[in-house]
């Protein structure tokens, strides 16, 4: 008999582990994506100021605009002020605590400071927003949950006894998960 390069029980202690590390992970993106997809955004419950800037935005000046405008309103300064150009606003800051320059609808310059709760700082590390150790986290995730769910598939639900019964509703998964992106487009 041909002796397996990795035991069962090795293969399901590792299944055990791998799935215990990333349950925090799990929590994050099933709690985040739910409530997103209910219409829950960033900013729920985020602390959110807008501030009217009375002088024009000068290229090269943004930095000095944006801080001024905060020390001037009292308002917080992000740890991080380096400015980042990012959907026609200037911005600094982090998840956490933000603060861009932007236009108003009538074109007039505005500060918008916004300080999110954890909620907030979550979904936007769910949307790949933040540093790129989180991303690696995820990316790591996303793998996990495909070999482990793969893996234990294969080692309970497709034995003998039941391979008819597990492939009917793997079909069926496969048949009504298709049926729906159709029908969302």
């Amino acid at each position: 008999m041909k002796k397996k390069l990795i035991s069962n029980k090795t293969w399901m202690q590792i299944h055990l582990y791998v799935s215990l590390f990333f349950i925090p992970m799990a929590l994050i993106y099933a709690i985040t994506g739910s409530f997103h997809i209910f219409g829950v955004r960033q900013n729920a419950g985020a602390e959110i100021v807008e501030v009217k800037v009375e002088s024009p935005i000068i290229k090269g000046e943004e930095q000095r605009i944006i801080l001024e405008t905060l020390k001037k309103n009292h308002l917080k300064i992000p740890q991080n002020t380096d400015v980042r150009f990012f959907r026609n606003s200037y911005s600094m800051g982090n998840l956490k605590y933000s603060v861009t320059l932007s236009k108003d609808k009538a074109g007039n310059p505005i500060v918008r400071s916004v300080e999110r709760g954890w909620y907030g700082v979550l979904l936007m590390l769910h949307k790949a927003a933040g540093k790129w150790y989180f991303d690696i986290l995820a990316v790591g995730f996303s793998v996990a949950l495909i070999v482990l769910y793969l893996s234990g598939l294969f080692l309970t639900a497709f034995c003998k006894r039941n391979y008819l019964s597990a492939s009917i509703v793997t079909i069926l998964g496969f048949f009504v998960t298709a049926l729906a992106v159709a029908l969302s487009l």
